[in-house]
């Protein structure tokens, strides 16, 4: 069930546009859906003891195929046949398996709710730098005195920018887990007896999951909390001074 948070967002970009035809009951009932969405859906539930993806690895069959053929056939050169000139004669035992060969399956209850996390920040990234741009154009120029609407059209430019850094942030942390969870996997194919590897892939999954459900939270808060504040000083961003009428109010 993908979550539309941008729904929010979209309420925020009418109230520019319209300030009338948002009312607070309609975001109420938008901020009750997307609590009921983030606490019932099976897919964002917290992580429990008995989420354990099998480790497994499963041997890549074509691929070893081909290369039991060429051991068999003395396709393979000096350097991959022997380790050192003194054991170059030693025959290689058949049913060695390259660590290449062994497949090690993804997390695919992580892959989905990355999958719908970035989609929600891309959005969340596009509505925020519509929103930012339109207070920045609103920004009269610089006189003496009479500054106070300027401020607040600033500090809102400054939380925005901090959204915006926060959700590129999330897109960031997704990509270290998958370096960190390659490293891990990459050992435990090649050590597959030490089962601390095993259990560390575990734990960074678990983490992953919290995390992931932390962040669609910040990512909704991050919404109730611009909406809030802009809308409460709609008024000084649209006019910050009482005696120029602005082009894009």
């Amino acid at each position: 069930m993908a979550v539309e948070l941008s729904a929010t967002m979209f309420l925020i970009f009418l109230a520019f546009s319209a300030p009338s035809s948002v009312s607070q009951d309609s975001n109420l009932i938008q901020v009750a859906e997307l609590s009921k969405i983030l606490e019932e859906d099976e897919l964002w539930r917290y992580p429990e003891h008995d989420d354990i993806v099998n480790l497994t690895g499963s041997l890549d069959n074509t691929a070893a195929s081909a290369k039991k053929r060429k051991v068999e056939d003395g396709n393979l050169s000096p350097r991959k046949t022997a380790k050192s000139d003194k054991d170059h004669d030693a025959p290689l035992c058949e049913h060695s398996i390259v660590k290449s060969d062994i497949v090690f399956g993804s997390n695919e209850r992580i892959l989905k709710q990355q999958a719908i996390l970035k989609k929600e920040i891309q959005d969340c990234l596009q509505m925020l730098s519509k929103v930012k741009i339109w207070i920045q154009l609103n920004i009269p120029k610089v006189e003496d005195g009479n500054n106070f609407g300027v401020s607040i059209q600033e500090e809102s430019v400054n939380d925005l920018a901090k959204a915006e850094d926060t959700s590129f942030a999330l897109l960031d942390g997704i990509n270290k887990y998958f370096m960190t969870r390659g490293k891990l996997v990459s050992r435990l194919g090649k050590y597959p007896g030490v089962k601390d590897y095993a259990m560390s892939i575990q734990e960074v999954d678990r983490r992953e999951r919290v995390n992931l459900c932390l962040s669609l939270h910040d990512l909704r808060n991050n919404y109730f909390i611009l909406y809030d504040s802009i809308t409460k000083n709609l008024d000084k961003i649209k006019k910050p001074r009482s005696n120029h009428d602005l082009p894009f109010t």
